[in-house]
């Protein structure tokens, strides 16, 4: 999980999961990456006509041949399963990534973050923790968010467009779609 942006400074997100509530059923993220560390941008939620900020700002970055991870701060407005209901809240979170050497028999990059997550809404510090697993075009991302599981299967069509298979939740399936300028 870098955090970061490549030589894209706007990225462009949706995603559609058919059986969430309002808050969370259609989401979009438009981000600007004013440089490779620091990412700005609003997300909207248009069924409950909400607009959030979201920002990511890698502190130190991770060195590909060595030991050091990345350590990635940031904040956004997110959905969060907590005692049988669903909570949206504005969440601050830090993790610690690191791109593992690629797995030969396979042909995968893993690439295991570790962090916390502070849940505004629950007042509780919460583990994160994930993986992230690249094979040529195709990813598998899983991921705890601090009180959910979920699972990603993405394939990059191009350098500028890709498209998810979503299991939020570890019980609603989506599509999500990322496009890059």
């Amino acid at each position: 999980m870098s955090g970061v942006s490549d030589s894209h400074p706007i990225v462009m997100s949706g995603r559609w999961i058919p059986e969430k509530g309002d808050s969370g059923q259609i989401f979009a993220s438009f981000k600007y990456w004013a440089t490779a560390d620091l990412g700005l941008g609003v997300d909207y939620r248009p069924l409950v006509d909400d607009v959030s900020i979201t920002a990511t700002y890698r502190a130190v970055s991770e060195d590909p041949l060595g030991w050091r991870p990345a350590v990635i701060l940031g904040t956004s407005e997110d959905d969060f399963s907590y005692k049988g209901s669903d909570v949206e809240s504005r969440s601050y979170f830090f993790t610690l990534s690191k791109a593992m050497p690629d797995m030969k028999f396979w042909g995968v990059t893993p690439s295991p973050y570790a962090g916390a997550v502070w849940i505004e809404e629950i007042d509780k510090i919460r583990p994160l923790v994930g993986v992230h697993l690249r094979h040529q075009e195709a990813s598998l991302t899983v991921q705890y968010s601090g009180t959910d599981t979920h699972l990603s299967l993405s394939r990059s069509l191009n350098d500028n467009l890709s498209l998810s298979a979503i299991y939020w939740g570890m019980k609603y399936p989506g599509l999500g779609m990322r496009i890059k300028f």
